[in-house]
């Protein structure tokens, strides 16, 4: 229980500090987050997943009025093939689609995922990989480096029926062109294990990027909601 309280204290604090920044400098957007994601075995090692998620705003202090409007962020259209190299470490690799506003995008994406278990939570790292392209502008290189715990919240272990909770943070070095970038993800969602096929999650999503560049912080908070089936 040590890291979770260490985990949850550093999460708690990185969002305060992020949250005041952007106050600050009034760049900061809100809305709406929802997902769905299909996965399904090929064999006993190898595995395919479908996922869709898009982004909504409601919110842009930037406006004069600040008033709410709505507006389409953007939607990703994911498929990824993986295998499983043991019971705990999996490999993949996948393809982006991005609909957005002005350009529409295309992204491979290969992660390696390592998960660890424990008597009372579960503790999940990704290293993930990818590169968007662009039809005018230079290729945007990413490497990217998640921390996730999830605790069940009625007993030791996770059983069908029961309430979870999940907390990430996941941290994003950026280059373009020889111009670099970080962007800070951290995520806390309570989730609903139906059963071994169907789970449900909502929670908040806190994203903030352009550290690096000078008088361009950003940040955004996503009310996030998703459905998972596995079949």
């Amino acid at each position: 229980m040590n890291k979770f309280w260490i985990f949850l204290g550093a999460f708690l604090i990185c969002a305060a500090f992020q949250s005041a920044q952007a106050q600050q400098r009034h760049l900061f957007t809100s809305g709406l987050f929802p997902e769905a994601q299909l996965s399904y075995n090929l064999s006993d090692t190898y595995y395919v997943t479908h996922k869709i998620e898009s982004q909504h705003g409601m919110f842009d202090a930037q406006r004069l009025n600040r008033e709410l409007a709505y507006s389409h962020t953007l939607t990703d259209l994911q498929t990824f093939v993986g295998r499983r190299i043991t019971p705990f470490v999996k490999v993949d690799l996948g393809y982006q689609y991005r609909l957005e506003e002005g350009e529409n995008t295309h992204r491979p994406i290969q992660q390696v995922a390592i998960l660890q278990r424990s008597n009372f939570f579960r503790i999940g790292h990704r290293i993930r990989t990818d590169q968007t392209f662009f039809s005018e502008e230079p290729v945007l290189l990413r490497i990217r480096y998640r921390y996730a715990v999830q605790i069940p919240l009625q007993g030791r272990q996770l059983d069908p029926g029961e309430k979870y909770l999940t907390l990430s943070n996941e941290v994003i070095y950026m280059t373009q062109e020889g111009e670099d970038d970080i962007e800070n993800r951290s995520v806390a969602s309570l989730g609903f294990y139906v059963d071994d096929n169907t789970k449900y999650e909502v929670g908040l999503d806190y994203r903030t990027d352009d550290y690096l560049v000078p008088d361009r912080f950003r940040s955004r908070l996503w009310l996030k909601f998703g459905v998972y089936w596995s079949l």
